[in-house]
């Protein structure tokens, strides 16, 4: 929990003592509620409560979560059902209408939240016995989210606490833990394996560690993204309004805006926040440039002379030669700073970039390069 603001005295003691729970619920406790509710709890929610009592700060969302004594069956108390029921086809199936029955049926484990509903459905029950954990907020604007499981309900929102706690790139952590500090690690590695030829290896821990909100997950993992033939929503967040990864990564992005933007320039600003006003006109240029058909992708040393001879084949249609040729040089590349994975401009190269393709970029990021091809 962060401590930049007032907390409760319930809050205060749990950040003293660094656990959001409850004491553990006996036996008996339990029993008492399976008589009152009439249902044994699902074998993941029963072991929750021998563990804690209910729980504070469940995700961002829920301040406080039951326990023994605060779950009840909703009973349609919101009225929520006719609402959900009214917004059905005429034609909706017996799962629809199910759906819209959670609220009739549901246990609520919400107790204090910011208008966001936690519900075990008893009546969608896996194999294992497990109820499914059903979401919902009207400011969400979405249908309810549902989770096959407590266990797995509250293994997200336990990435959900941490992400929205976690503080941008260029800022020191106000918020520290074990499981940070871990993802931390994992990020690193993940920034080897990746320029070990490792790509599988690393966009899965890139991504497991993007859920936790962690710093440069998610700008390293869009590189490998865009060079698998990915362009939608990547943005290198943080990495592209720093001025050593600029040259690389803006002329990517400044690309698939000139792409889909139609002239419309507003949303380039909002992926460029906190970029200084070199920055800012860099990017411009570099739009001008990518509209006209005039960037020209440059790299230093072996490697971009490489790349001038990649054009020069690629200018006289010898694609395949072209190709052969970025590849065969990539392990004399190197990255313009430690966050750097792999180049990535040349796709923004009106002769170059038409030569990527999945294949081509799965092999590429299989190459170990930047001081890492030993």
């Amino acid at each position: 929990m962060p401590s930049g603001k007032a907390l409760s005295a319930g809050d205060e003691a749990a950040r003293q003592g660094r656990w959001l729970g409850f004491p553990p619920a006996s036996e008996e406790l339990i029993a008492a509620m399976e008589e009152r509710l009439g249902r044994r709890m699902p074998p993941s929610y029963r072991e929750f409560l021998k563990v804690s009592d209910g729980w504070r700060h469940a995700g961002g969302f829920v301040s406080l979560l039951a326990g023994t004594t605060d779950a009840h069956w909703h009973d349609n108390e919101s009225g929520l059902a006719e609402m959900f029921e009214e917004y059905q086809d005429e034609d909706a199936g017996p799962e629809e209408r199910q759906e819209a029955d959670i609220w009739r049926r549901g246990l609520q484990l919400d107790v204090e939240s910011d208008i966001t509903y936690v519900l075990l459905d008893p009546e969608d029950v896996g194999e294992d016995g497990e109820w499914a954990v059903y979401t919902w907020a009207s400011w969400r604007a979405e249908a309810p989210e549902r989770y096959t499981s407590f266990y797995e309900f509250m293994r997200d929102m336990f990435r959900e606490f941490h992400s929205l706690h976690a503080p941008p790139a260029d800022e020191a952590p106000v918020f520290a833990n074990d499981t940070t500090r871990e993802m931390d690690a994992v990020v690193e590695q993940a920034r080897l394996d990746a320029l070990r030829g490792d790509w599988e290896r690393a966009v899965k821990a890139l991504d497991e560690a993007r859920a936790y909100g962690r710093p440069r997950a998610t700008g390293l993992g869009d590189q490998i993204r865009r060079l698998l033939g990915q362009t939608y929503t990547l943005y290198f967040q943080d990495l592209v309004t720093d001025p050593q990864y600029a040259p690389e990564l803006l002329p990517v992005l400044v690309a698939e805006h000139a792409e889909h933007s139609y002239r419309d320039d507003s949303t380039l600003m909002f992926h460029l926040r906190g970029a200084d006003e070199e920055l800012v006109s860099l990017a411009y240029a570099t739009l001008e440039q990518v509209r006209d058909g005039t960037y020209r992708y440059r790299a230093a040393g072996p490697f971009g002379e490489a790349v001038e001879r990649a054009r020069e084949q690629a200018r006289r249609a010898d694609t395949g030669a072209a190709w052969n040729t970025l590849r065969d040089a990539l392990p004399l590349w190197e990255p313009l700073g430690p966050d750097h994975l792999a180049p990535l401009g040349w796709v923004a190269d009106p002769l170059l970039r038409p030569l990527l393709t999945p294949e081509r970029g799965r092999e590429l990021l299989s190459i170990p390069r930047g001081r890492e091809n030993g």
